[in-house]
């Protein structure tokens, strides 16, 4: 290749297609058809269809800040790592797990976690809180390592 022919830049991934490539790898990782996942979803409180997923997956959605939040807890993942495009990179925060009195249980990558004088414990990434949860309502919470 001469100087005046140079390769064209490759353009950076949208973060929508990230996103959609993170979904895709994840829910195949964990062996998910995509009405598992849109079953998931929706017992997550966001009603979703396998048509919302597929359309994701697909490009022909647009994603929500719901519908990041809603993917990334069906899919036992933080918002933070369906947005990385090198999410085996992340690790100057730790997932925890917090297991809630009914059930629930959400995994949230933090780099911190504060209790306050209220009774509230404040996961933080960086200078802003990913989950606030009344110790009262939290049973467990556990570090899974490095996100």
């Amino acid at each position: 290749m001469t100087d005046a022919q140079v390769a064209p830049a490759t353009p950076a991934p949208t973060s929508e297609a990230t996103i959609r490539a993170n979904v895709r790898r994840l829910r195949k990782a964990q062996n998910l058809t995509q009405a598992v996942l849109a079953e998931r979803i929706t017992a997550a409180g966001v009603p979703f269809g396998e048509m919302a997923v597929w359309g994701i997956e697909k490009g022909k959605r647009r994603i929500t800040v719901d519908d990041l939040y809603a993917l990334a807890h069906a899919l036992q993942a933080t918002p933070r790592e369906l947005l990385s495009s090198a999410p085996e990179a992340l690790s100057e925060s730790l997932v925890y797990e917090v297991r809630f009195d009914g059930g629930t249980v959400e995994r949230i990558a933090a780099d911190r976690v504060e209790t306050d004088e209220h009774g509230w414990l404040n996961f933080y990434e960086g200078e802003h809180r990913v989950l606030f949860a009344s110790v009262a309502r939290v049973l467990c919470v556990r570090v899974r390592g490095a996100s």
